[in-house]
């Protein structure tokens, strides 16, 4: 059963060691993610996850393993979890304008089901390099062997502290804080993964 208090000690704990080191991580994933439109967005996931999953591990800080985790399934995975994304993102455009706050609601709750679906998607690739549609599969019996509604929790833990960057006015402010709460958020979901499978892969 997945411990969230354990997670989010341990996630704290990892980010206070090398708070820098995953910030530039995560920028370097997404700048590059940006800059191709998407198409390297799977790859960069694979990359950050081959890391952080490492680090939680065994303690070993190796950033180089962002790099070389190009192949072509990764980077359909990663087209199809932009896409997501941003269906999510938009579910709640055609009522933005009369009721902004149900948008937020709908895009909230659609930015919760794709956590849900793609939760422990890139994770599953790095240790049993599957393709997408199977590693969701594998990603969703995860979530039930470790409590669903405990996932559940943990997501709208998650997503609500990367709001909490949005409440400052200063800019800065805002994209330090941003950036920081990411990272909490990328390392808790490694440290899920590692709590529910702490030694090996999946089986084939």
């Amino acid at each position: 059963m997945l411990n969230i208090g354990q997670v989010l000690t341990r996630s704290f704990g990892l980010l206070a060691q090398h708070p820098i080191g995953i910030v530039w991580l995560l920028v370097q994933a997404l700048l590059i993610s940006v800059f191709t439109l998407g198409l390297m967005a799977g790859p960069m996931q694979v990359g950050v996850y081959t890391v952080l999953m490492r680090y939680a591990r065994t303690g070993h800080w190796n950033p180089q393993a962002l790099w070389g985790n190009t192949t072509g399934h990764n980077i359909v995975a990663g087209i199809v979890f932009v896409a997501s994304a941003l269906a999510a993102f938009v579910v709640g455009l055609p009522v933005a304008v009369p009721n902004p706050l149900l948008a937020s609601l709908l895009g909230y709750l659609g930015l919760a089901a794709i956590n849900l679906l793609w939760f422990y998607t890139f994770q599953i690739m790095v240790d049993d390099d599957q393709t997408w549609p199977k590693a969701i599969r594998k990603g969703w019996d995860l979530m039930q062997q470790g409590g669903l509604l405990n996932h559940l929790l943990l997501i709208a833990i998650l997503e609500s502290l990367v709001l909490v960057s949005t409440l400052s006015t200063w800019v800065p402010f805002q994209i330090v804080m941003y950036l920081l709460l990411l990272g909490f958020s990328t390392v808790a979901r490694a440290v899920a993964y590692v709590q529910l499978v702490p030694t090996r892969a999946f089986e084939p």
